[in-house]
Parts: structure tokens; sequence; C-alpha cells
């Protein structure tokens, strides 16, 4: 028998400063267990996550303009407790 995986996952391709996560990820989601992945796409932006706050993370580059495929993980709340 396989195990139900215990992550959620969200991914997609964008050209915003912003990425939000679904409401439905406060009350199914561990949200300290968040993890973001980008990969750049085009030339070197320095991309990185300046922050994540609540459901709403800040992108940052060396001022060109932002574009990257993302993936966020997190890991699903225990509900039988």
């Amino acid at each position: 028998m396989i195990p139900e995986p215990n992550f959620e996952f969200l991914h997609g391709r964008t050209t915003k400063k912003e990425i939000i996560i679904p409401e439905s990820w406060e009350e199914d989601i561990d949200m300290d267990s968040i993890t973001i992945h980008l990969t750049q796409v085009g030339a070197n932006q320095d991309l990185r996550v300046k922050r994540r706050q609540g459901r709403e993370i800040t992108l940052d580059t060396n001022g060109l303009p932002v574009d990257c495929y993302y993936i966020i993980i997190g890991e699903l709340l225990d509900k039988d407790s």
C-alpha cells in the first residue's frame, strides 16, 4: 500500500513580484513548513525571496523584471489530533 503524501504543492510561472498562496492553505497547511523554489528564465536576475508574510510571497531581483518558474511546498496539518 502506498502512503498518501503529507504535503501540498503549488507551481507555475510568474512575471510579477508577488505570489499569493491560496486561502485554503491557511486551514490545511503548516504555514511555518513552507519552502519556495525559484528557477529564473532568461538572463541572471539574482532572483530571491525578499519575504513571506502570511500568504504573500515577495520576490526581488537585481533590477531586471521577474520571470521565473516556482514551486511552493507545504506540509499538511495533522487533522487527526
